[in-house]
Protein backbone atom coordinates (compact mmCIF):
# COMPACT_ATOMS: atom_id res chain seq x y z
CA UNK A 1 0.00 0.00 0.00
CA UNK A 2 1.12 3.32 -0.05
CA UNK A 3 1.52 6.12 2.19
CA UNK A 4 -2.47 7.91 1.07
CA UNK A 5 -3.74 4.24 1.50
CA UNK A 6 -1.94 3.58 4.99
CA UNK A 7 -3.40 6.57 6.31
CA UNK A 8 -7.00 5.68 5.30
CA UNK A 9 -6.62 2.03 6.28
CA UNK A 10 -5.20 3.06 9.44
CA UNK A 11 -7.94 5.50 9.78
CA UNK A 12 -11.07 2.82 9.45
CA UNK A 13 -9.79 0.98 12.67
CA UNK A 14 -11.43 1.16 16.17
CA UNK A 15 -10.16 5.04 17.76
CA UNK A 16 -7.94 3.70 21.08
CA UNK A 17 -10.66 5.28 23.97
CA UNK A 18 -12.77 2.71 23.04
CA UNK A 19 -10.77 -0.30 23.19
CA UNK A 20 -7.89 0.45 26.16
CA UNK A 21 -6.22 -2.88 27.56
CA UNK A 22 -2.69 -4.43 26.98
CA UNK A 23 -3.86 -8.32 26.21
CA UNK A 24 -3.99 -7.59 22.72
CA UNK A 25 -0.72 -5.01 22.30
CA UNK A 26 0.66 -7.69 24.14
CA UNK A 27 -0.25 -10.01 21.36
CA UNK A 28 0.38 -8.04 18.27
CA UNK A 29 4.07 -7.59 19.66
CA UNK A 30 4.45 -11.58 19.88
CA UNK A 31 2.85 -12.07 16.65
CA UNK A 32 5.19 -9.52 15.32
CA UNK A 33 8.38 -10.91 16.65
CA UNK A 34 9.29 -7.84 18.74
CA UNK A 35 9.24 -8.88 22.25
CA UNK A 36 12.88 -8.93 22.71
CA UNK A 37 12.89 -5.29 21.20
CA UNK A 38 9.89 -4.35 23.75
CA UNK A 39 11.05 -5.69 26.94
CA UNK A 40 13.63 -7.96 26.36
CA UNK A 41 17.03 -8.11 26.43
CA UNK A 42 17.62 -6.55 23.32
CA UNK A 43 15.51 -3.03 24.13
CA UNK A 44 16.82 0.35 23.57
CA UNK A 45 16.27 2.73 27.16
CA UNK A 46 12.82 3.61 26.88
CA UNK A 47 12.17 6.88 28.73
CA UNK A 48 8.10 6.39 29.24
CA UNK A 49 6.04 9.52 30.06
CA UNK A 50 2.95 10.19 31.22
CA UNK A 51 0.68 13.29 32.92
CA UNK A 52 -2.48 14.79 32.07
CA UNK A 53 -0.32 17.84 30.77
CA UNK A 54 2.83 18.58 29.68
CA UNK A 55 3.86 14.98 29.10
CA UNK A 56 4.22 16.13 24.85
CA UNK A 57 6.87 18.77 26.22
CA UNK A 58 9.00 16.45 28.83
CA UNK A 59 9.42 13.71 25.57
CA UNK A 60 10.42 16.25 23.30
CA UNK A 61 12.91 17.60 25.38
CA UNK A 62 14.28 14.14 26.30
CA UNK A 63 14.26 12.97 22.80
CA UNK A 64 16.16 16.32 22.01
CA UNK A 65 18.75 15.92 24.93
CA UNK A 66 19.37 12.41 24.00
CA UNK A 67 19.77 13.11 20.28
CA UNK A 68 22.40 16.50 21.04
CA UNK A 69 24.34 13.81 23.13
CA UNK A 70 25.21 11.63 19.93
CA UNK A 71 22.43 9.02 21.33
CA UNK A 72 20.56 6.97 18.28
CA UNK A 73 17.15 8.07 19.58
CA UNK A 74 13.77 7.17 18.56
CA UNK A 75 10.50 9.28 20.29
CA UNK A 76 6.87 8.72 19.99
CA UNK A 77 4.02 11.62 19.91
CA UNK A 78 0.20 11.45 21.01
CA UNK A 79 -1.51 13.08 19.70
CA UNK A 80 -0.01 14.25 16.13
CA UNK A 81 -1.21 17.78 15.19
CA UNK A 82 -0.43 18.69 11.30
CA UNK A 83 0.68 15.48 10.12
CA UNK A 84 0.14 11.97 11.73
CA UNK A 85 3.94 10.94 10.91
CA UNK A 86 4.41 13.42 13.92
CA UNK A 87 4.16 10.37 16.17
CA UNK A 88 6.82 8.12 14.95
CA UNK A 89 10.77 9.83 15.20
CA UNK A 90 13.91 8.60 14.82
CA UNK A 91 16.98 11.31 15.83
CA UNK A 92 14.82 14.80 15.29
CA UNK A 93 12.75 13.70 11.99
CA UNK A 94 9.86 11.99 11.65
CA UNK A 95 8.80 9.16 9.64
CA UNK A 96 9.40 9.51 6.02
CA UNK A 97 6.01 8.73 4.19
CA UNK A 98 7.68 6.08 1.91
CA UNK A 99 8.65 4.36 5.38
CA UNK A 100 4.94 4.85 6.89
CA UNK A 101 3.59 3.39 4.52
CA UNK A 102 5.98 -0.29 4.29
CA UNK A 103 5.47 -0.02 7.90
CA UNK A 104 1.41 -0.49 7.96
CA UNK A 105 1.93 -2.51 4.88
CA UNK A 106 4.34 -4.80 6.95
CA UNK A 107 1.83 -5.19 10.15
CA UNK A 108 -1.31 -4.67 8.42
CA UNK A 109 -1.70 -8.42 8.44
CA UNK A 110 -0.46 -9.43 11.92
CA UNK A 111 -3.23 -6.76 12.80
CA UNK A 112 -5.75 -8.28 10.97
CA UNK A 113 -4.89 -11.46 12.09
CA UNK A 114 -6.62 -10.51 15.34
CA UNK A 115 -9.83 -9.53 13.95
CA UNK A 116 -11.42 -13.07 14.26
CA UNK A 117 -9.72 -14.43 17.57
CA UNK A 118 -10.76 -13.65 21.06
CA UNK A 119 -8.57 -10.44 21.38
CA UNK A 120 -10.75 -8.71 18.74
CA UNK A 121 -9.70 -5.99 16.21
CA UNK A 122 -6.68 -3.66 16.49
CA UNK A 123 -7.64 0.16 17.43
CA UNK A 124 -5.57 2.98 15.31
CA UNK A 125 -3.38 3.56 18.16
CA UNK A 126 -1.85 -0.28 18.76
CA UNK A 127 -1.04 -0.52 15.19
CA UNK A 128 0.58 3.08 15.32
CA UNK A 129 3.02 2.01 17.85
CA UNK A 130 3.32 -1.60 16.93
CA UNK A 131 4.88 0.39 13.70
CA UNK A 132 7.21 2.90 16.25
CA UNK A 133 8.73 -0.30 17.35
CA UNK A 134 9.61 -2.17 14.03
CA UNK A 135 10.86 1.32 12.94
CA UNK A 136 12.89 2.05 15.74
CA UNK A 137 14.13 -1.61 15.74
CA UNK A 138 14.91 -0.92 11.75
CA UNK A 139 16.56 1.73 12.84
CA UNK A 140 18.38 0.12 15.39
CA UNK A 141 17.49 3.04 18.33
CA UNK A 142 19.28 2.86 21.70
CA UNK A 143 17.11 5.24 23.21
CA UNK A 144 13.39 5.96 22.67
CA UNK A 145 11.57 8.92 24.38
CA UNK A 146 7.80 6.89 24.44
CA UNK A 147 4.47 9.08 25.60
CA UNK A 148 1.57 7.54 26.78
CA UNK A 149 -1.62 7.92 24.38
CA UNK A 150 -4.32 7.88 27.53
CA UNK A 151 -3.48 7.48 31.08
CA UNK A 152 -0.56 4.82 31.59
CA UNK A 153 -1.74 1.44 32.95
CA UNK A 154 -3.99 0.07 30.14
CA UNK A 155 -2.26 2.33 27.22
CA UNK A 156 -1.03 0.39 24.53
CA UNK A 157 2.76 2.00 25.24
CA UNK A 158 2.90 0.26 28.61
CA UNK A 159 4.11 -3.27 27.43
CA UNK A 160 7.49 -1.65 27.38
CA UNK A 161 9.98 -2.31 30.66
CA UNK A 162 11.47 1.36 30.43
CA UNK A 163 14.74 2.09 32.18
CA UNK A 164 12.95 5.25 33.61
CA UNK A 165 9.45 7.03 33.57
CA UNK A 166 7.73 9.62 34.25
CA UNK A 167 4.82 11.13 35.34
CA UNK A 168 4.54 14.96 34.76
CA UNK A 169 1.07 15.82 36.12
CA UNK A 170 -2.31 14.96 37.73
CA UNK A 171 -5.38 16.73 36.97
CA UNK A 172 -8.97 15.92 35.90
CA UNK A 173 -9.24 14.57 31.94
CA UNK A 174 -10.52 12.11 30.79
CA UNK A 175 -12.67 11.43 33.30
CA UNK A 176 -15.45 9.26 31.91
CA UNK A 177 -12.35 6.81 30.88
CA UNK A 178 -9.86 7.15 33.92
CA UNK A 179 -11.75 7.85 36.77
CA UNK A 180 -13.53 11.33 37.84
CA UNK A 181 -10.87 11.99 41.09
CA UNK A 182 -7.18 13.04 40.75
CA UNK A 183 -6.64 9.67 43.11
CA UNK A 184 -8.02 7.83 40.39
CA UNK A 185 -6.35 9.22 37.31
CA UNK A 186 -2.76 9.66 39.55
CA UNK A 187 -4.06 5.70 40.21
CA UNK A 188 -4.00 4.81 36.34
CA UNK A 189 -0.81 6.57 35.50
CA UNK A 190 1.39 5.33 37.79
CA UNK A 191 0.68 2.00 35.85
CA UNK A 192 3.62 2.95 33.92
CA UNK A 193 5.90 2.41 37.20
CA UNK A 194 7.48 -1.11 36.70
CA UNK A 195 9.42 -3.55 38.94
CA UNK A 196 12.61 -1.62 39.97
CA UNK A 197 12.45 0.85 37.59
CA UNK A 198 13.38 4.59 38.29
CA UNK A 199 10.66 7.18 37.91
CA UNK A 200 10.22 11.62 38.12
CA UNK A 201 7.55 12.75 39.38
CA UNK A 202 6.33 16.35 38.68
CA UNK A 203 4.35 18.48 40.97
CA UNK A 204 1.30 17.67 42.08
CA UNK A 205 -1.54 17.57 44.75
CA UNK A 206 -0.77 15.98 47.81
CA UNK A 207 -3.42 13.01 47.13
CA UNK A 208 -2.49 12.04 43.69
CA UNK A 209 1.75 12.02 44.75
CA UNK A 210 0.48 9.97 48.06
CA UNK A 211 -0.96 7.69 45.20
CA UNK A 212 2.36 7.78 42.67
CA UNK A 213 4.86 7.76 46.41
CA UNK A 214 2.85 4.47 47.33
CA UNK A 215 3.06 2.74 43.62
CA UNK A 216 6.61 3.54 43.48
CA UNK A 217 7.34 1.90 46.84
CA UNK A 218 5.49 -1.35 46.18
CA UNK A 219 7.56 -1.56 43.06
CA UNK A 220 10.71 -1.12 44.67
CA UNK A 221 11.11 1.80 42.37
CA UNK A 222 13.35 4.52 43.20
CA UNK A 223 11.02 7.86 43.35
CA UNK A 224 12.66 11.78 42.71
CA UNK A 225 10.12 14.20 43.12
CA UNK A 226 9.95 17.72 41.62
CA UNK A 227 10.83 20.40 44.66
CA UNK A 228 12.17 17.41 46.68
CA UNK A 229 14.88 15.51 45.17
CA UNK A 230 14.41 17.75 41.52
CA UNK A 231 15.88 21.41 42.52
CA UNK A 232 15.40 24.09 40.43
CA UNK A 233 17.09 27.59 40.95
CA UNK A 234 16.44 30.69 38.40
CA UNK A 235 19.97 32.20 37.75
CA UNK A 236 18.39 34.86 36.21
CA UNK A 237 18.74 36.21 32.57
CA UNK A 238 16.12 33.23 31.60
CA UNK A 239 18.75 30.32 32.61
CA UNK A 240 18.55 27.71 34.87
CA UNK A 241 20.39 25.34 37.16
CA UNK A 242 18.91 21.88 37.73
CA UNK A 243 19.93 19.81 40.67
CA UNK A 244 19.22 16.16 41.14
CA UNK A 245 20.84 13.86 43.84
CA UNK A 246 23.81 12.58 41.38
CA UNK A 247 24.11 16.19 39.32
CA UNK A 248 24.03 19.98 38.87
CA UNK A 249 23.44 21.57 35.61
CA UNK A 250 23.66 24.87 34.86
CA UNK A 251 22.98 27.45 32.12
CA UNK A 252 19.93 25.74 30.94
CA UNK A 253 16.66 27.41 29.44
CA UNK A 254 13.63 25.63 27.49
CA UNK A 255 13.07 26.89 24.33
CA UNK A 256 9.42 26.32 23.97
CA UNK A 257 7.42 28.60 25.58
CA UNK A 258 4.75 28.69 28.62
CA UNK A 259 5.12 29.10 32.46
CA UNK A 260 5.66 25.38 33.13
CA UNK A 261 8.53 24.30 30.41
CA UNK A 262 11.13 25.24 33.29
CA UNK A 263 9.46 22.44 35.25
CA UNK A 264 9.21 19.67 32.36
CA UNK A 265 12.69 20.75 31.67
CA UNK A 266 13.97 19.70 35.15
CA UNK A 267 11.96 16.20 34.30
CA UNK A 268 13.71 15.68 31.39
CA UNK A 269 16.85 16.08 32.98
CA UNK A 270 16.00 14.20 35.92
CA UNK A 271 14.65 11.39 33.57
CA UNK A 272 18.20 11.10 32.32
CA UNK A 273 20.21 11.00 35.08
CA UNK A 274 17.64 8.10 36.10
CA UNK A 275 18.43 6.14 33.50
CA UNK A 276 21.90 6.39 32.98
CA UNK A 277 22.13 8.13 30.02
CA UNK A 278 25.39 10.24 31.09
CA UNK A 279 24.52 12.86 28.68
CA UNK A 280 26.98 16.31 29.02
CA UNK A 281 25.71 19.50 30.23
CA UNK A 282 26.30 21.12 26.80
CA UNK A 283 24.09 18.41 25.00
CA UNK A 284 20.92 19.60 28.13
CA UNK A 285 21.93 22.87 27.25
CA UNK A 286 21.40 22.42 23.63
CA UNK A 287 18.47 19.74 23.68
CA UNK A 288 16.75 22.49 25.79
CA UNK A 289 16.71 25.12 23.85
CA UNK A 290 16.27 22.98 19.98
CA UNK A 291 13.03 21.28 21.79
CA UNK A 292 10.02 21.89 19.46
CA UNK A 293 6.18 21.00 19.76
CA UNK A 294 3.89 21.92 17.40
CA UNK A 295 0.40 23.02 19.10
CA UNK A 296 2.12 24.47 22.33
CA UNK A 297 2.07 27.70 22.81
CA UNK A 298 3.30 28.23 18.86
CA UNK A 299 3.22 31.68 17.38
CA UNK A 300 2.50 32.50 13.67
CA UNK A 301 1.51 35.94 11.80
CA UNK A 302 -0.56 35.46 8.76
CA UNK A 303 -1.87 38.85 6.69
CA UNK A 304 -0.92 40.82 9.60
CA UNK A 305 -3.09 38.68 12.21
CA UNK A 306 -1.29 37.77 15.32
CA UNK A 307 -2.24 33.71 16.04
CA UNK A 308 -1.38 31.61 19.25
CA UNK A 309 -2.05 27.79 18.76
CA UNK A 310 -2.45 25.89 21.99
CA UNK A 311 -3.79 22.52 22.20
CA UNK A 312 -4.80 22.96 25.74
CA UNK A 313 -8.52 21.69 26.21
CA UNK A 314 -8.50 20.88 29.98
CA UNK A 315 -8.85 23.49 32.92
CA UNK A 316 -5.47 22.83 34.14
CA UNK A 317 -3.92 24.14 30.61
CA UNK A 318 -6.35 26.70 30.37
CA UNK A 319 -5.31 27.83 33.30
CA UNK A 320 -1.18 27.86 32.49
CA UNK A 321 -1.80 29.33 28.95
CA UNK A 322 -3.69 32.23 30.64
CA UNK A 323 -0.42 32.96 32.47
CA UNK A 324 1.83 32.11 29.66
CA UNK A 325 -0.28 34.52 27.59
CA UNK A 326 -0.16 37.10 30.52
CA UNK A 327 3.36 37.29 29.74
CA UNK A 328 3.31 37.17 25.95
CA UNK A 329 0.69 39.78 24.45
CA UNK A 330 1.07 43.45 24.88
CA UNK A 331 -1.16 44.98 28.13
CA UNK A 332 -4.58 45.49 26.54
CA UNK A 333 -4.55 43.14 23.59
CA UNK A 334 -7.94 42.03 22.12
CA UNK A 335 -8.07 38.50 22.67
CA UNK A 336 -10.24 36.18 20.97
CA UNK A 337 -10.89 32.61 21.31
CA UNK A 338 -11.38 30.36 17.98
CA UNK A 339 -12.57 27.28 19.58
CA UNK A 340 -13.82 23.68 19.70
CA UNK A 341 -13.47 20.96 21.90
CA UNK A 342 -13.80 17.00 22.27
CA UNK A 343 -15.88 14.70 24.34
CA UNK A 344 -14.38 13.72 27.68
CA UNK A 345 -13.33 17.07 28.77
CA UNK A 346 -15.60 19.79 31.12
CA UNK A 347 -15.69 22.68 28.33
CA UNK A 348 -17.21 25.05 30.89
CA UNK A 349 -14.68 24.56 33.54
CA UNK A 350 -11.82 24.85 31.05
CA UNK A 351 -13.72 28.72 29.33
CA UNK A 352 -13.67 29.43 32.72
CA UNK A 353 -10.00 30.07 33.64
CA UNK A 354 -10.20 31.56 29.81
CA UNK A 355 -12.84 34.20 30.31
CA UNK A 356 -10.84 36.62 32.47
CA UNK A 357 -8.67 37.53 29.29
CA UNK A 358 -10.83 36.63 26.44
CA UNK A 359 -13.03 39.20 24.91
CA UNK A 360 -14.81 36.74 22.93
CA UNK A 361 -14.73 33.11 21.42
CA UNK A 362 -16.05 31.60 18.21
CA UNK A 363 -16.73 28.34 18.06
CA UNK A 364 -16.02 25.83 14.94
CA UNK A 365 -17.15 21.92 14.00
CA UNK A 366 -14.01 19.72 14.15
CA UNK A 367 -13.43 16.64 11.88
CA UNK A 368 -13.35 14.20 14.68
CA UNK A 369 -15.96 11.62 15.03
CA UNK A 370 -16.06 12.65 19.49
CA UNK A 371 -16.26 16.29 18.49
CA UNK A 372 -18.82 18.66 20.68
CA UNK A 373 -21.25 20.49 18.03
CA UNK A 374 -20.29 24.35 17.96
CA UNK A 375 -23.39 25.26 19.44
CA UNK A 376 -22.50 23.02 22.53
CA UNK A 377 -19.09 24.44 23.06
CA UNK A 378 -20.42 28.30 22.47
CA UNK A 379 -22.77 27.65 25.44
CA UNK A 380 -20.22 26.15 27.73
CA UNK A 381 -18.05 29.86 27.08
CA UNK A 382 -20.72 31.71 27.06
CA UNK A 383 -22.07 29.87 30.45
CA UNK A 384 -18.20 30.05 32.10
CA UNK A 385 -18.49 34.62 31.37
CA UNK A 386 -17.16 34.76 27.45
CA UNK A 387 -19.64 35.81 24.67
CA UNK A 388 -19.44 33.37 22.18
CA UNK A 389 -20.87 32.51 18.82
CA UNK A 390 -21.39 29.46 16.94
CA UNK A 391 -20.27 28.99 13.39
CA UNK A 392 -21.20 26.25 10.56
CA UNK A 393 -17.52 25.70 9.77
CA UNK A 394 -14.13 26.34 10.60
CA UNK A 395 -13.51 28.56 7.71
CA UNK A 396 -16.16 30.66 8.86
CA UNK A 397 -15.28 30.61 12.52
CA UNK A 398 -11.41 31.55 11.86
CA UNK A 399 -12.93 34.71 9.75
CA UNK A 400 -15.13 35.86 12.17
CA UNK A 401 -12.30 35.83 14.87
CA UNK A 402 -9.83 37.73 12.92
CA UNK A 403 -12.30 40.07 12.28
CA UNK A 404 -13.48 40.48 16.10
CA UNK A 405 -9.75 40.57 17.39
CA UNK A 406 -9.13 43.47 14.60
CA UNK A 407 -5.38 44.80 13.71
CA UNK A 408 -3.84 44.74 17.38
CA UNK A 409 -5.61 42.05 18.90
CA UNK A 410 -4.82 38.06 19.09
CA UNK A 411 -6.77 35.04 17.81
CA UNK A 412 -6.16 31.79 20.60
CA UNK A 413 -6.46 29.16 18.69
CA UNK A 414 -7.07 26.56 21.88
CA UNK A 415 -9.43 23.76 23.26
CA UNK A 416 -8.34 20.73 21.13
CA UNK A 417 -5.69 19.60 19.69
CA UNK A 418 -7.71 18.32 16.54
CA UNK A 419 -8.45 22.06 16.19
CA UNK A 420 -5.23 23.10 16.31
CA UNK A 421 -4.30 21.07 13.47
CA UNK A 422 -7.37 21.62 11.19
CA UNK A 423 -6.66 25.72 12.12
CA UNK A 424 -2.95 25.60 11.73
CA UNK A 425 -3.00 23.50 7.96
CA UNK A 426 -5.64 26.23 7.04
CA UNK A 427 -2.98 28.94 7.94
CA UNK A 428 0.00 27.35 5.77
CA UNK A 429 1.66 25.60 9.51
CA UNK A 430 3.23 22.59 8.78
CA UNK A 431 5.44 20.38 11.40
Amino acid sequence: MDYSEALERIASLEPRGWRLGLDRMQELVRRAGLEDFVAGHGRPKYIHVAGTNGKGSVTAMVQAMLVEAGKPTGAYFSPFVFDPRERIQFGREMVSEDEFAALATELWPIGESLSETAFGGVTEFELKTLMGFLYWKQKDAKWVALEVGLGGRLDATNVVMPAACVIVSIGLDHTSVLGDTEECIATEKAGIIKKGRPVAVGEMGGRALEVIEAAAEEASAPCWRYGREIQVSDEGGGLFSVMTPVSMYTGLRPSMLGTVQVHNMALAVAALDLAGANAPEGALRAGALRAALPGRVQQTEVEGVRFVLDGAHNADAARSLRGTLAGLLPGGSRVVLLTGMVQGHDPEAFYRELAPIAAAAHAAPIAFHRSLAAHQVAEASTAAGITSTAHRGLIEALKAAVSDAGPTGCVIVTGSFYLVGEAGRALGLTS
